[in-house]
């Protein structure tokens, strides 16, 4: 009843603390997968370092897949652009998010070979014991926090898009029970002190309009109209305004403070509206575990990702320089299978959480199933490498 109105149950400032479970998941499980490799698999003989002792190990590593990450996320409006222009409309999603995830390998496979880690190899075919590991392993982990921090920069983004329409769960039946009786007694409007009346919805989230002549100009009145006040006090501008509601105000300036306003309202319904078809859901309905559990299966999806190419890649006489004769150990045979495996899998859980299917299955579903995925091609990858063994 109360989101027919466009209004929400619950209290913004309660929500937008819980999220913060999210940031906190996401840089515990990075610590905890930086801190790995030193503490399950410590190297005995290291290599000696190469790289500069202003830019040492592992900030090229780190910085370049996550320079990496970004490009691929600023060109998906490009590619979502062509992928329209080519094709009909109900292929756009699947052919946008094909050639993302190719973009996103390729991108991979060129981290590897920018740091050269073939050439930094002491051990003939890909091992834990090998300082690449560490190499692959950060690169990974570079991949996976950048996709982390811009997705919770986003959800961020979202949950403000709900902060002028959320209104605590008290205030709202103390609202229904008001709009109850006024019903009761056959009165449809709220009655503002002072002088005149007006109608006002109980559950607006347009703040009540300054009164005129000696009035307080805060909307703070006696019966509905400080009940609607308290309820609209959550608005992205309802500060602004009541700042502005002090000083006297002309009325050309008060029709563009209007029209200003119910633009903002209308950009704000359009944007949640879009995120509703996509989750299939409000966003502040999904519990916060659900996003903790998605910022958990990125990083998998990430260490999965890359160490699976980059043990296929290493493998391949494709990283050797131009002119070296590999030996017959090396073949492309591993990277033509793993390959078109690995953006199979990743196609999969994109279109997994594109507008085709996640609105079908729950954003619960998609995060379990992710889960799963990202456990499953996370040990496979540490067994190609010889973690396991």
């Amino acid at each position: 009843m109360v989101t027919d109105r466009h209004i929400f149950a619950g209290s913004y400032k309660t929500t937008v603390a819980l999220y913060g479970l999210v940031p906190l998941t996401s840089l515990l499980v990075f610590l905890f997968l930086a801190a790995l490799p030193e503490w399950m698999w410590p190297v005995r003989n290291p290599a000696h370092p190469t790289l500069p002792r202003s830019f040492p190990s592992p900030l090229p590593e780190f910085l370049l897949s996550a320079a990496f990450w970004s490009l691929s996320h600023h060109l998906r409006a490009p590619l979502y652009t062509l992928g329209s222009l080519l094709f009909p409309r109900t292929l756009v999603t699947v052919v946008f998010n094909v050639l993302y995830v190719l973009l996103a390998q390729l991108l991979r496979l060129a981290a590897l070979a920018a740091l050269r880690v073939r050439h930094e190899m002491a051990y003939p075919r890909p091992t834990w014991h090998d300082g690449a590991f560490r190499t692959v392993w950060w690169l990974a982990l570079g991949w996976g926090f950048a996709d982390a921090a811009t997705s919770v920069a986003q959800g961020y983004e979202q949950l403000s898009l709900y902060r002028s329409v959320m209104v605590p769960v008290e205030r709202v039946r103390d609202i229904l029970a008001q709009s109850r009786a006024q019903a009761q007694w056959g009165t449809g409007s709220l009655t503002r002190s002072g002088s005149g009346s007006r109608e006002y919805m109980p559950l607006s989230p347009r703040t009540e309009p300054a009164q005129g002549g000696g009035g307080s100009g805060t909307g703070a009145g006696a019966g509905g109209a400080g009940v609607t006040a308290a309820a609209t006090e959550a608005g992205a501008v309802a500060n602004e305004n009541a700042r502005r509601r002090k000083d006297p105000m002309g009325l050309e300036e008060a029709i563009r403070l209007a029209v200003d306003e119910d633009v903002e309202q209308l950009i704000h319904l359009q944007e949640r509206e879009e995120l509703e078809e996509v989750y299939g859901t409000p966003v502040i309905y999904i519990p916060v575990f659900v996003p903790c559990l998605q910022r958990v299966d990125s990083f998998l999806f990430s260490m999965g990702f890359t160490l699976v190419l980059a043990w296929a890649y290493l493998l391949s006489p494709l990283a050797f320089p131009p002119g070296s004769d590999p030996a017959p150990l090396y073949s492309n045979r591993p990277l033509a299978i793993t390959f078109p495996l690995v953006c199979a899998v990743h196609l999969f859980l994109s279109l997994l959480n594109s507008p085709l299917a996640l609105p079908r299955i729950g954003v619960h579903t998609a995060a379990y199933v992710g889960l799963l995925v990202g456990l499953g091609g996370f040990f496979t990858s540490l067994g190609l490498w010889g973690v396991l063994s």
